[in-house]
């Protein structure tokens, strides 16, 4: 069965990428990047699209603005007790874990 995605949605889609990417650029001023992710937000729950998880773990996820590493937001690789990357955002203080399985090597033929 083939799934038909809207053109509506590509289009949405694109648009939230775009505002992402804006937002995650270092010369946007962090109030706007913020306004950015707001509005990707809008577009996305309007048109029922998801965003996309590479873009998602620059959001914080208890109030809702923009993480820019280094800037708004510290992303650390911890090894223990799971594998996981740690996202604090520095506003509001909350952390996720983004849990992540290493890649297994091919066995050598």
């Amino acid at each position: 069965m083939r799934i038909r995605v809207s053109r509506r949605k590509v289009r949405c889609l694109r648009e939230i990428e775009y505002l992402m990417r804006l937002a995650l650029r270092p010369e946007t001023p962090v109030e706007l990047a913020d306004r950015y992710v707001y509005l990707a937000r809008m577009i996305s729950m309007r048109t029922r699209t998801r965003i996309p998880r590479e873009l998602k773990v620059f959001i914080c996820r208890r109030c809702k603005r923009v993480l820019r590493p280094g800037v708004t937001g510290v992303f650390r690789v911890r090894a223990r007790p799971k594998k996981a990357v740690a996202v604090k955002c520095l506003r509001c203080g909350y952390t996720h874990r983004y849990i992540y399985f290493p890649r297994r090597d091919p066995p050598p033929t």
